[in-house]
């Protein structure tokens, strides 16, 4: 049975035994998507008769240590000075810490209600025997650019210890590998250590078989694609207008002359006014107070409402998926093609991948949508094959 299935098939049968789980992901930061998959999978395994904890850095970006600082600032002040207001910011952790707080305030109460963290000074506080498994995932959780000390993200300090070891839905973010030797490396003997491998990505499928020597990975569901709409619809009941009913929403991650194109041009020929749900937490154009992020809540209500949404958001067509709204996605390579693209292909919508919108077009086949009962048949039997591997992994 699916947990929360928009089929309506309710709970999954308790296991025989209950597992203490932690789960390894992305710092929240003000990531909509990041804290609803976390949400999504740790309900999931709850409703498996399981533990669940989702582990959380208290601090999302670390200072470097303190012996390598004095050379880490001088390095940044040296590249300011030749590359100018371009060039990294010289004490971006202090002032990341100082924000953080305030912007993400809204999220943060969604994060502490829904989903009860526990907050680790460092994954080496994680002592042995504390629990019985862990899984990594989901999202960009293998993409050492967004983890930090990516051998944490395969569960390096858990070495030598008996427990379970699984990788749900984890994504390498994009087809090009971005690891150094030393960390190709030392993740591939970590990635060996597995019980259990999935991916989020097709092509995550050829990375870990060609790159890191692991031929048993499998493909599966983000986990927020294991719940069905229901399980949404019931976050925003406390949500009745959220100010994008009828209206095309705008959630756009990176702006740029393109994006901004497609929605005018999709608004203008479907008649539609434009309701902008873009957030911009790290704009420093802006003051601090400008830049809190909405509760998570409305940003779901926001896609509930559309009347068509365009953006370059993985989760949120995920959601345009679950709640059935007609809509364009923009490809962002910034962010990595392998995710919009699997996802596409998964659900036999990869028409709705686009860069760009043809003048010519008069955009009916966008604004008419596809045929949903043909996506919730792909979804629903390819969420039956991602819980599958999920119990299955926890019964090794």
């Amino acid at each position: 049975n699916c947990p929360g299935c928009a089929c309506g098939s309710g709970r999954i049968e308790e296991e025989d035994h209950t597992m203490r789980i932690a789960i390894v992901t992305l710092p929240f930061h003000t990531n909509y998507g990041g804290v609803l998959q976390a949400y999504a999978l740790r309900r999931v395994l709850m409703e498996m008769g399981h533990e669940a904890s989702v582990l959380a850095l208290r601090h999302g970006m670390p200072l470097p240590v303190w012996w390598k600082a004095p050379a880490v600032y001088a390095r940044r002040v040296f590249v300011r000075l030749l590359r100018g207001a371009g060039a990294p910011e010289v004490f971006r952790e202090l002032r990341y810490r100082r924000e953080l707080p305030v912007v993400s305030s809204h999220v943060g109460r969604f994060v502490y209600e829904h989903i009860s963290p526990e907050v680790i000074n460092s994954y080496r506080d994680i002592r042995e025997g504390q629990y019985d498994a862990f899984i990594v995932g989901s999202d960009q959780v293998w993409r050492p650019r967004y983890f930090g000390r990516i051998e944490d993200a395969f569960l390096g300090f858990t070495t030598g210890w008996e427990v379970l070891r699984v990788s749900y839905a984890a994504s390498f973010g994009t087809s090009e590998l971005e690891y150094s030797p030393a960390q190709l490396a030392s993740c591939s003997a970590l990635l060996g250590k597995f019980d259990a491998v999935s991916v989020r990505e097709e092509d995550a499928v050829g990375i870990c078989r060609d790159w890191f020597g692991c031929g048993n990975a499998v493909h599966v569901l983000d986990p927020v694609m294991l719940l069905g709409r229901d399980v949404y619809l019931d976050i925003v009941s406390r949500v009745p207008c959220s100010g994008a009913g009828g209206k095309l929403v705008s959630y756009i991650l990176d702006d740029d002359f393109q994006k901004e194109h497609v929605v005018r041009f999709v608004a203008n020929a479907g008649g539609m006014e434009v309701h902008d749900a873009s957030v911009r937490p790290y704009d420093r154009r802006l003051p601090v107070s400008e830049r809190v992020v909405p509760p998570l809540e409305h940003w779901l209500a926001c896609i509930r409402d559309a009347a068509f949404v365009v953006t370059d958001s993985f989760h949120a067509c995920v959601l345009c998926i679950l709640f059935h709204k007609p809509f364009i996605a923009v490809g962002n390579r910034a962010r990595g093609m392998a995710r919009l693209k699997s996802l596409m292909e998964m659900c036999a919508l990869e028409q709705r991948l686009v860069h760009g919108i043809d003048p010519g077009d008069d955009c009916r086949f966008f604004l008419d949508g596809p045929c949903w009962d043909d996506v919730d048949r792909r979804v629903l039997a390819l969420r039956q094959v991602s819980l599958d591997f999920l119990c299955g992994a926890l019964e090794k």
